[in-house]
């Protein structure tokens, strides 16, 4: 899961971040609308935009999967593993326990 939250606990603009990012791996359907990678979902938890990704990803698209990674990094944004949010977006926990006000450390 990557939420639309930085480590600071900043909401991330823009608010449509998840779905520009799940458009890498769209592509439009017989009816002419967008469809979504089973394995990249934009979410709404808890009123905070996500995006969910499938850990099959980094067997089947290892650099598209580092691509999310370094994303959310790169932007500071709260990440954590999720069992079953693909299946079950719906039990998917917000962001509030995983992100720290604290600064982080350098890498």
């Amino acid at each position: 899961m990557i939420y639309g939250v930085t480590t600071g606990g900043k909401t991330f603009r823009p608010g449509d971040w998840a779905e520009r990012l799940a458009d890498v791996t769209a592509v439009f359907g017989e009816d002419q609308k967008i469809v979504y990678s089973p394995f990249v979902v934009p979410a709404e938890v808890e009123g905070t935009r996500a995006l969910i990704v499938g850990r099959e990803l980094s067997a089947l698209e290892p650099r598209l999967f580092q691509f999310f990674r370094n994303f959310a990094h790169d932007n500071e944004l709260a990440i954590d593993y999720v069992e079953n949010a693909l299946s079950m977006p719906e039990k998917i926990p917000g962001p509030h326990g995983g992100v720290s006000k604290e600064p982080r450390e350098p890498v």
